[in-house]
């Protein structure tokens, strides 16, 4: 009896520590996530959600605050739109890198620089420093968008491909919101420096999930390596085109008004303010209606779009960006400015992401990666001209018209709409 006992004790230790084993990994593997596509999407969403937090956070305070940067009205709008210029030749070489070296490395790569760009924000009061940090930020995210739009389209089928979509933009957006909303009231409170290193912490714990995301050696991204071997039958005519392009004007305009929207707090909202609200904050108040709407709204609109079709959704979201539009050219009051930017974010919700997943349709399976590489880069060029051209007008001309160009990118979106056949679903 003096010699068993010890055995069975030992054996009896043992068993607990297996059946602690057990319970802890079932919830995870099992009762939560019945696929590794599935378990490997809500990851990767988490960890682009994370790493957007800094990002949009100077989206919010830059222009809002230049002087505390260092910057010029008119470099603000070079610093915004440097990121998704370099995307242009970052978009194809991420995809290629994921290809070679499988999804884990690039992703923990991405998220580690990620968060080292969010300190330099805290910490350079430099144009050109944080010109090369935008730039560098630009590459990691060309990696990102790549992992999470891939892991998005792996799960989805051809009758849930809207909800999931709209599903991954409510994670990641949810991301951008904490770093608009939650940041700009943090910069008020504690000021700007302590905020940005406190989302490059977040940032940064995103890298440990990136290893259950792909703890199997082989769980790498097989679409994207067929799609670079077979790159060059990748078939693109006037149905993709018109896509790409509508991807170009929606995602200048919406990024036109939303950088332009510290400004338009600063000269004409807060003077007319009958109480005091900091400019960062309203400004935060303002952008987050954007990731909530997304938040809100985007599943509802994905579900939307599965059943009643790509090319209704996208026309009636483009036709109220449009009356948005007009009613921020024709009026000056306080509140109606502010609710006109509400419905035009809205909107550009639903405009993005019927244009999303009209991509997610068009992409062939073989090509897919490649497929959405291209497209992003359409996105990118309107992402990146938005800024840009939007602060150029802004200095020059004024706000109104930087929102004129918005309503005939707009009109001429809806032109492609209605007498295109690619919309139908």
């Amino acid at each position: 009896m003096g010699i068993g006992c010890p055995i069975q004790n030992h054996n009896r230790s043992r068993a607990g520590r297996n059946l602690r084993f057990i319970i802890f990994k079932i919830p995870i593997r099992v009762v939560l996530f019945k696929s590794e596509n599935k378990l490997r999407f809500f990851l990767v969403s988490i960890i682009v959600a994370l790493s957007l937090l800094g990002d949009a956070l100077l989206y919010g305070v830059l222009p809002a605050r230049p002087g505390e940067f260092n910057v010029l009205v008119w470099q603000i709008g070079i610093l915004l739109g440097a990121n998704r210029l370099i995307r242009l030749l970052t978009n194809e070489l991420a995809g290629r890198m994921v290809d070679r070296l499988g999804s884990e490395k690039p992703l923990v790569a991405a998220v580690i620089i990620g968060a080292s760009i969010t300190v330099s924000y805290a910490l350079c009061r430099n144009f050109w420093y944080l010109l090369a940090a935008r730039i560098l930020w630009g590459g990691c995210w060309s990696i990102l968008r790549v992992e999470g739009y891939v892991a998005a389209l792996n799960l989805a089928t051809n009758r849930n491909r809207g909800k999931i979509i709209a599903v991954y933009q409510a994670i990641t957006r949810s991301g951008a919101g904490g770093g608009v909303l939650i940041g700009g009231f943090l910069c008020d409170l504690v000021g700007i420096k302590p905020t940005f290193l406190l989302f490059s912490f977040l940032s940064f714990c995103g890298v440990f999930l990136v290893f259950p995301a792909y703890r199997k050696q082989n769980a790498v991204i097989q679409p994207t390596e067929k799609g670079h071997k077979a790159a060059g039958k990748l078939q693109v005519g006037k149905t993709e085109f018109s896509l790409w392009l509508c991807a170009l004007t929606i995602s200048m305009t919406e990024q036109m008004i939303a950088n332009l929207t510290g400004r338009l707090v600063a000269d004409r909202i807060a003077p007319a303010l009958p109480f005091y609200l900091g400019t960062a904050s309203l400004t935060g108040l303002l952008l987050s209606v954007r990731i909530v709407g997304t938040l809100l709204f985007g599943p509802f609109l994905g579900i939307l779009s599965d059943r009643v079709g790509r090319k209704y959704l996208l026309l009636a979201t483009a036709s109220l960006q449009i009356i948005a539009l007009l009613l921020l050219i024709m009026t000056n009051h306080w509140l109606l400015i502010i609710l006109s930017l509400a419905l035009h974010f809205i909107a550009a919700v639903g405009s993005r992401l019927s244009i999303y997943i009209l991509a997610g349709d068009r992409a062939p399976r073989e090509n897919r990666a490649l497929f959405m590489s291209r497209f992003s880069t359409f996105s990118d060029m309107g992402t990146a001209l938005g800024p840009i051209v939007g602060f150029s007008l802004y200095a020059a001309l004024g706000f109104s018209w930087a929102a004129l160009l918005g309503l005939v990118l707009m009109f001429f979106t809806a032109f492609i709409i209605i007498r295109g056949s690619l919309f139908e679903k």
